[in-house]
């Protein structure tokens, strides 16, 4: 990759192997704030802490009265109420700060270490206080984690509960869609109700149907996924961008995680997820590689471009 600074990974959750890495280093040293992708998370607290029914309504009012303009809702204007999947799908900031008024630090910090969070590089530490709680419901505050952290959190949730340590796979250009066995024991277990698994899921396919995710859609694929947006701990008011997904929803076989510097996740790492995912999918099933060579380059509304082997 040319004139971006990031990493990306991509995997097949089936097993955990890699099948293509880009910027292994901070892939898997470097922590940053999850920004929205912690949506999942905090959702997982709520329903498993039996904080929020699935049907539950909020309308969603742009600005969260906690945090206050800095933290604006970007979705557009909503028709009606948000439930738990759709909020998630629009990363409604409003409704996910309504939310952590009802959830304690510790609960939050269990489910964020329930993934797998927690340990370095990065490190989850939530405020009790309700400011706190909510900036880290939004990935904003609270948490830090690698790109190899957060993939493998995502992971478990699209195996329903288990993922596989990544491993480096075979080469890239020569990966099957068959799953190779990496690993025979799970390096993460998430123990989750059918329930909890089930909404969230539809939120995170809704997320690229019609939600912040809508970039990374391929036709006829169904893909689950969610973006996020932090700013950069430096305090230079600039964002980093993150996307994080798997596919296809009922039977996955490639995940990815994309993390890049200076932009925002619906639309710089979104879109590089799309084209990943729209070269895996283009090729029969039989034979599916992933890049064998990615570039990024300045240009366009995305400023990315995606080349094959």
């Amino acid at each position: 990759m040319q004139n971006r600074k990031g990493n990306v990974l991509v995997s097949d959750p089936r097993t955990g192997c890699l099948l293509a890495v880009w910027n292994s280093r901070d892939a898997f040293g470097a922590a940053n704030p999850p920004g929205s992708t912690a949506k999942l998370f905090t959702a997982t607290a709520a329903m498993q802490e039996g904080l929020v029914s699935p049907s539950e309504e909020i309308f969603c009012r742009r600005v969260p009265e906690l945090l206050g303009e800095p933290f604006h809702c970007s979705h557009p204007a909503a028709d009606g109420p948000y439930n738990l999947a759709s909020a998630l799908a629009n990363s409604c900031n409003y409704f996910f700060v309504r939310l952590s008024l009802r959830i304690s630090a510790a609960q939050l910090a269990h489910w964020f270490t329930a993934f797998g969070l927690g340990s370095a590089p990065g490190q989850v530490r939530i405020e009790a206080d309700d400011t706190g709680k909510a900036r880290a419901a939004l990935g904003e505050e609270g948490a830090t984690l690698s790109s190899a952290q957060l993939l493998l959190a995502y992971s478990a949730f699209a195996n329903r509960g288990q993922a596989y340590r990544l491993v480096r796979g075979n080469p890239p250009g020569r990966h099957r869609a068959a799953p190779t066995t990496a690993s025979t024991n799970p390096a993460l277990i998430v123990r989750l109700r059918p329930e909890t698994l089930e909404v969230l899921s539809a939120g995170l396919e809704g997320c690229v149907r019609f939600g912040t995710c809508q970039a990374s859609a391929v036709e006829g694929i169904r893909i689950a996924g969610k973006t996020g947006t932090a700013a950069a701990r430096d305090g230079s008011g600039v964002t980093h961008a993150w996307f994080v997904g798997y596919a296809p929803v009922n039977k996955p076989e490639i995940a990815l995680v994309v993390f890049l510097e200076r932009g925002t996740g619906r639309h710089d790492a979104a879109s590089l997820a799309g084209r990943i995912f729209k070269f895996y999918f283009e090729q029969p099933s039989e034979s599916r590689v992933v890049p064998a060579k990615l570039v990024l380059r300045e240009g366009g509304k995305a400023g990315i471009q995606l080349v094959g082997p």
